[in-house]
């Protein structure tokens, strides 16, 4: 069974992401303590740089903060990516960078992995990251002509909002004038056929077809008046017809 827990907390104004769909670095060889980290909540991350690291002088490892039962806890989950962490021991951001935690998965077999971000203050672009006045003129333009005017939005949300209300009373309306001139053409009916028949006319004679006609009448009204409505499907894969 694979499982994926995201997190992703809302970005500290004035920053930006500079590393994304980074993994935890060693955590497969420490099990427990991550399988810790990941029962708790509020869960957060932290960091240290490690320059006594013999196999790497810019490690720099990660920590898990979770809630437990009882305490706090922060257990060592694994390092960052060792060309990541040299990038960022060697350009001197360090003290200016910040954690983000992204998602937990846990996959079959007991494989785990803890995905995270790095993020820093937002960086002035360049001339060639800048995009093209042009374009954004040429786009602008385009927005104007086909934008509905300044209070079209406003009007339609309005209409949106008093038009199912309106539909639905009106509906209500007509099957309950529908239902009544059935109940009564069906009542009048039953009672010139029952006065009819009472006054010894055949059930085939012209007499009692107006009656006969009334009461059928009446039936089908009182069932229109009380047949439910189909509900209204749309399929998501099909354009949105006008109903």
């Amino acid at each position: 069974m694979e499982e994926v827990i995201s997190f992703l907390p809302p970005i500290q104004v004035g920053y930006e992401i500079y590393y994304e769909n980074l993994e935890i670095e060693g955590i497969q060889n420490r099990q427990t303590t991550v399988w810790q980290f990941i029962q708790g909540s509020n869960h957060l991350l932290d960091w240290a740089q490690e320059p006594s690291n013999p196999q790497n002088p810019h490690a720099i490892k990660l920590f898990g903060i979770s809630d437990q039962i009882f305490s706090t806890k922060q257990e060592l989950l694994g390092y960052v990516p060792e060309n990541v962490a040299k990038q960022i021991v060697s350009s001197g951001l360090w003290p200016f960078l910040q954690l983000r935690l992204d998602c937990i998965y846990v996959a079959k077999q007991g494989f785990l992995a803890i995905r995270f971000q790095i993020l820093g203050p937002i960086r002035k672009k360049t001339e060639a990251e800048k995009p093209d006045k042009s374009i954004i003129e040429r786009e602008k333009k385009y927005s104007r002509l086909s934008a509905p005017g300044p209070h079209t939005d406003k009007k339609i949300d309005k209409l949106t909002k008093y038009l199912t209300p309106i539909k639905r009373m009106f509906f209500f309306m007509m099957r309950f004038i529908i239902l009544t001139m059935g109940m009564g053409f069906a009542f009048i009916g039953g009672k010139m056929g029952t006065a009819a028949w009472q006054a010894g006319e055949t059930f085939f004679s012209i007499t009692m077809l107006f009656p006969m006609t009334l009461v059928i009448s009446g039936g089908i009204l009182i069932w229109i008046g009380i047949k439910p409505s189909k509900p209204t499907y749309i399929d998501p894969g099909q354009p949105t017809e006008k109903l």
